[in-house]
């Protein structure tokens, strides 16, 4: 992710989650029903802005889940139950 698609997504990540606590006060009461529409009304902005980043190369697409959990080097790993 370059500095400018970081900068784009955390300025407008946090417009959103402002904008849809000011929608929700309206029309949720305190709780969770409020902190869903929040979520939703900011992943329905973010994922199309995301999307647009990707599309201008500030940020790339890809995850790779082989290489997740796994150390690096090749040191082996002890992670596991107490021997």
């Amino acid at each position: 992710m370059t500095r400018n698609g970081f900068v784009v997504l955390l300025l407008l990540t946090v417009a959103a989650i402002g904008v849809g606590a000011q929608i929700a006060e309206r029309y949720a009461d305190p709780g969770l029903g409020r902190t869903l529409i929040v979520a939703v009304f900011t992943a329905l902005v973010v994922f199309p802005a995301a999307r647009f980043a990707e599309r201008r190369g500030w940020i790339r697409g890809e995850l790779d889940f082989s290489k997740l959990g796994r150390r690096g080097n090749g040191v082996p790993d002890e992670r596991g139950d107490a021997k």
